[in-house]
């Protein structure tokens, strides 16, 4: 697939250990990684991938991640944003395999993408197809209490769980500048005040996700023991 370009866009994904950021320019990417303290890192990566010249769009990838780098990911680039005058646009990291999968879907038929947590959890997200948002449910369960039936179609990184079970299984691959040069294109640009982490709190008390509810107030999705 064609890379999609603008002048030169700038993303910061801090989804996974180590957080990256890639710059691309004129259709090539650069990247380089963070490491797991990111704040400290963020501003000379972003100097050195970018060789001084003028920043057209910032991406941010909002989770789900681990809280810190998240919130400081979410932090430096509204300030890079707000000091430059760019747009930008944030997604979380299943969007655009969550929209690949509900465009597959049949009528009535579950996507399920499964993701690993640690400690020994897993993220469940359900797709539907013919929503407004692909997403219909974020949940965190244990391996023992996950329930695939035969028509689901599975992704994710575990989605060789949906085997066992008789599913079929969705592979698809993103560039995830791409998704966010697309979104660009389709004026998908977001408030700075709504830059905020998606992330995964598993502490052993509180599990689930702060998310933006309709009316724009932060709700929990997930559930709390």
């Amino acid at each position: 697939m064609a890379t999609l370009s603008t002048p030169l866009t700038v993303l910061v994904d801090c989804t996974t250990r180590p957080g990256r950021i890639v710059a691309r320019r004129d259709g090539v990417d650069r990247e380089r990684s963070i490491g797991d303290r990111p704040l400290g890192t963020l501003a000379s990566t972003v100097e050195e991938l970018t060789d001084g010249d003028v920043i057209e769009l910032l991406a941010l990838v909002t989770g789900p991640g681990p809280l810190l780098p998240l919130r400081s990911a979410a932090a430096f680039v509204r300030l890079l944003a707000w000091s430059l005058g760019v747009p930008v646009v944030s997604f979380r990291s299943l969007d655009p395999l969550a929209e690949d999968l509900a465009s597959v879907l049949g009528a009535g038929q579950r996507g399920l993408i499964l993701e690993p947590l640690g400690r020994n959890k897993l993220l469940q997200v359900e797709v539907r197809a013919g929503q407004a948002q692909a997403i219909d449910r974020v949940r965190v369960l244990a391996p023992a209490d996950l329930s695939i039936e035969p028509q689901d179609l599975v992704a994710g990184q575990l989605r060789e769980e949906g085997r066992r079970w008789g599913a079929e299984l969705f592979e698809a691959k993103h560039n995830l500048v791409d998704y966010a040069v697309t979104r660009f294109r389709c004026g998908a640009v977001s408030d700075l005040g709504d830059l905020r982490a998606w992330y995964v709190k598993d502490s052993g008390v509180r599990r689930g996700f702060d998310v933006r509810l309709a009316d724009g107030s932060i709700g929990r999705v997930g559930r709390q023991s």
